[in-house]
């Protein structure tokens, strides 16, 4: 036993680089691991940011979304789904943007005013309350009530050009304005600054569409990244053809296994989606991609020993034969 034991071991050694020592011979097997499952390592982290960029990417992010802003968007949209905003181009959503920036704006000043604050230099008495009008309303578009009987009217704008505000000061010069802190010239005491200002309220409405406000540079990725996959199966492939290392055919047969693995571990993420996992989708793609290299080469190793064992087995047989006489 220990003769073989011994056998065995001078067998390993004469394997190992004699000019390293056991860290370093430890290291190299360690780096012939991970490249021998680079290319599973690879296409695990493209399919996850391919599912990110495909699944994840364009959405509204309903989380900074107030109760104050989406009742906003049904006072300016009554007849639009804030959903539908997904589906549109940018330049649809910047349409929508400034009409709901001015509806938040009265929001915010009608709410100020019922809790009681102090909005510019209007405050509520007890039995006051303020009041938006329909979106078709001309001339105002918040009224002071007192207990039931209309005590104030005024316009609300939320913008930041004084022009535009003295042109609706002439229009119905019978009601005040109140407008955002950027309007400098306040000297006419029909306009009321209330101190919050247009950026603000850019900022906030902006915030739950920054995802699909994107630029050049971004719409360019999301078109390229859902196919990053292929595309990377596709140079690896095509590179190891070039370099003589596999024929045409292996290189098809290869890719399209790599290809039937990486579609399959997309479809688990889009799976973890449709069940409300999000950002779950991203590490359950990477985990299922690579656990179809590591099963299939437990699967591998097994059909190999099966297959020496067979071949061990057929060496044994004819000693049966023998042995039967004894």
């Amino acid at each position: 036993m220990c003769d073989n034991i011994q056998e065995l071991a001078n067998k390993y050694r004469s394997k190992r680089n004699p000019n390293l020592n056991i860290k370093e011979s430890i290291d190299s097997l360690y780096k012939k691991s991970i490249k021998k499952h680079e290319q599973a390592l690879i296409d695990a982290v493209a399919v996850s940011i391919s599912v990110g960029e495909i699944f994840l990417t364009d959405q509204i992010d309903y989380s900074k979304i107030t109760p104050q802003m989406e009742e906003a968007f049904n006072l300016a949209y009554p007849n639009v789904d804030l959903n539908s905003l997904a589906d549109r181009s940018p330049e649809e959503i910047e349409g929508f943007l400034n009409a709901w920036k001015g509806k938040y704006f009265e929001v915010i000043v009608r709410d100020r005013l019922n809790d009681g604050d102090w909005v510019g230099n209007i405050h509520l008495e007890p039995g006051q309350l303020a009041q938006l009008g329909p979106p078709t309303q001309p001339g105002w578009d918040l009224q002071i009530l007192d207990h039931g009987t209309v005590s104030d009217e005024l316009q609300l704008k939320a913008t930041e050009s004084l022009s535009y505000v003295r042109e609706a000061l002439e229009r119905y010069p019978d009601i005040r304005i109140m407008t955002t802190d950027n309007i400098s010239d306040l000297s006419n005491e029909n306009i009321i600054s209330n101190g919050i200002s247009n950026e603000s309220l850019i900022e906030a409405i902006g915030s739950p569409m920054d995802d699909l406000l994107d630029g050049t540079f971004e719409e360019l990725a999301e078109d390229v990244l859902p196919f990053l996959p292929l595309m990377i199966i596709s140079f690896t492939e095509g590179r190891q053809v070039i370099m003589g290392r596999k024929t045409l055919e292996e290189a098809f047969k290869s890719g399209a296994i790599r290809t039937t693995k990486s579609g399959i571990s997309m479809a688990v993420g889009a799976l973890v989606i449709c069940l409300d996992g999000g950002i779950l989708s991203i590490p359950a793609t990477f985990l299922t991609r690579i656990g179809f290299d590591i099963a299939i080469g437990r699967y591998n190793k097994m059909k190999d020993a099966a297959k020496f064992a067979n071949k061990k087995t057929e060496l044994i047989k004819p000693l049966l034969s023998y042995y039967k006489n004894y």
